[in-house]
């Protein structure tokens, strides 16, 4: 969690106290769930560019391959979903 509000600090020009416990908690969540082998790939789903950018960064590098990080803006999020949902209905 340290490494991660470090990086959102420098990313986004802020203090290290002001960084959100909330970001550094969801990538902590995030690698949790990959290095207890609950899932193989993680979707973080963000507006916040530094915790977007966070997330692919400092994840894969504990041992995970850049493609089990996925983050998408809220934007590619329904972007997403609206495609799954028109193609299940073609």
């Amino acid at each position: 969690m340290d490494q991660s509000r470090r990086f959102i600090a420098t990313a986004s020009d802020r203090s290290e106290d002001i960084v959100e416990r909330a970001d550094t908690e969801l990538l902590g969540l995030a690698l949790e769930s990959l290095i207890e082998g609950l899932t193989d790939c993680v979707v973080v789903v963000t507006n916040d560019i530094p915790l977007g950018e966070a997330a692919e960064s400092l994840i894969p590098q504990y041992g995970f391959d850049e493609n089990q990080v996925v983050w998408l803006t809220g934007g590619e999020l329904a972007a997403e979903l609206d495609d799954d949902f028109v193609s299940e209905f073609e």
